[in-house]
Formats: structure tokens, C-alpha cells, sequence
């Protein structure tokens, strides 16, 4: 009997899976396994996902001195990717606060054809006075869209832009 344990990748967006070969042959015997595909059930991330495996091969000098299963079924995980997300926030007129608005948000990292977005989140100055360069956190971000699921990215992100100071008339 050959029997198969999954090995755990992160999210790629495929269904290739990977898998390590055991049997349960006679101490000695001399033999080589192998299978043509492992594949996931789905892309999606998750936990004990089932993998099919097929074109079970058995080779070697003993070989012959066995049958052997052809297929067979394991289950391994499919983790999130890693993707990295950036802010720009828009320069103001001096208000007496630090409230920032964010400009644009890009993601780094997302794999070709995957539907995520960067969305969400409140800006802040790092204090309410004039200057240029100013240090502005986003905090409260996240991703929408329909491959999210698989992805994982930072919930906030800092950026600069410039509060100008507010024009009066004496």
C-alpha cells in the first residue's frame, strides 16, 4: 500500500499540491515510488484541504514482486500570501486638527487575476501644525474582493504629506 502526506504551501492561486511517498514494502526490498500529479481540491486557502493524487508509480528491482495502489487521497493546508499594502494621503490647509484623508491605497504582491482590494481605514497626522513632510498613519485598513480570503497584508500604513499654513487677513 503506498499512502501520501500533503505538504502545507502558501497560496500560489493553482491547485498544485505536493506530497511525500511511504509504503509499506518488506524491509530491503529495493523500490522507488512516484505519482505524475498532486493537486488541491480548490485554490482557496484553508485548512486539511483534500489532495488527489494520480499516476502512482512503482519502480525498481523488486518491483515486480508487488501490486499497488494507483491513486489516493491526503490532505494537507493552503496558508494566506503575504502581500503588502501602501497609502498616499492628500496635503491640507492648516484646520487646527490632525484628521488626514487617504488618497490612494496600492497593494503589492497580489497574484495576476486575483480580485483584492485595500480598502478601509482613518488617517491621522502626527500633530495638527503647519509643515511639509508630515508624517500621516493609516490605521483600520483591509482587503475586499473575491480572492481576500487568500491574502493577509498590514492593517495600517504611514506615508507623508503637508499641511500648509491657513491664509487670514489682518
Amino acid at each position: 500500500t503506498v499512502t501520501a502526506t500533503g505538504n502545507s504551501r502558501v497560496y500560489d492561486g493553482t491547485t498544485n499540491a505536493t506530497v511525500n511517498l511511504s509504503d509499506n514494502r518488506i524491509a530491503g526490498d529495493i523500490l522507488n515510488t512516484s505519482y505524475t500529479s498532486a493537486s488541491f481540491s480548490d485554490k482557496n486557502v484553508g485548512n486539511s484541504k483534500s489532495v488527489s493524487l494520480i499516476g502512482i508509480d512503482l519502480t525498481g528491482v523488486d518491483s515486480g514482486n508487488y501490486t499497488f495502489n494507483t491513486t489516493i487521497s491526503t490532505t494537507a493546508d493552503i496558508t494566506p500570501l503575504s502581500i503588502t499594502g501602501s497609502v498616499t494621503a492628500q496635503n491640507k490647509v492648516y484646520d487646527a486638527t490632525n484628521t488626514a484623508t487617504i488618497a490612494t491605497r496600492t497593494l503589492t504582491g497580489v497574484l495576476a487575476g486575483d480580485t483584492v482590494n485595500y480598502v478601509g481605514g482613518v488617517a491621522t497626522f502626527s500633530d495638527k501644525n503647519a509643515a511639509t513632510g508630515k508624517t500621516v498613519t493609516a490605521t483600520g485598513l483591509s482587503l475586499s474582493g473575491t480572492d481576500a480570503g487568500n491574502y493577509t497584508v498590514n492593517t495600517s500604513a504611514t506615508t507623508t504629506a503637508d499641511i500648509t499654513p491657513l491664509s487670514i487677513t489682518g
